[in-house]
């Protein structure tokens, strides 16, 4: 009977340290899913954007300026994409496109400019994901007032 108890004691400690280590598969898998362009810089970087984004619309809603932007956005045109074709003179203009909405965002000065700018922002940065990487549309949509 120890024999027995031991064998399915033995059996069990198995059985959780493949499961600990399935499970851990998993959560990688998870990972990779939310982020599947973890590692290229330019993905970092619009994951940044998203999140000031999120800061300007807040601004925009409490009536504060929005400064500060455009230089970090501008590395939009150089940082290294993960397939490499992206970086052409299409995602140059719209990256362009871009950092000059932004730049009007940022001296506008009444309501409605700002308004106005905001939704031409998120706007062209539809119409860019909508060309070269559409999986981040909804949450973009998002960001619309």
């Amino acid at each position: 009977m120890l024999r027995l108890f031991s064998f399915n004691l033995a059996s069990l400690i198995v059985g959780l340290l493949l499961f600990s280590c399935k499970k851990s598969s998993t959560d990688q898998e998870q990972q990779a899913i939310l982020h599947p362009n973890e590692d290229a810089p330019l993905a970092l970087l619009m994951r940044e954007m998203y999140d000031d984004m999120e800061e300007i619309l807040l601004a925009t809603s409490n009536h504060e300026d929005i400064i500060g932007y455009v230089e970090k956005h501008r590395n939009l045109l150089t940082a290294t994409p993960t397939k490499p074709e992206v970086q052409n003179e299409t995602f140059a203009l719209m990256g362009e496109s871009y950092l000059y909405q932004l730049e009007e965002l940022e001296k506008s000065e009444s309501e409605e400019e700002v308004i106005k700018g905001y939704k031409a922002l998120v706007e062209n940065c539809l119409a860019c994901h909508k060309q070269f990487c559409p999986g981040p549309i909804k949450r973009i949509e998002k960001l619309m007032k």
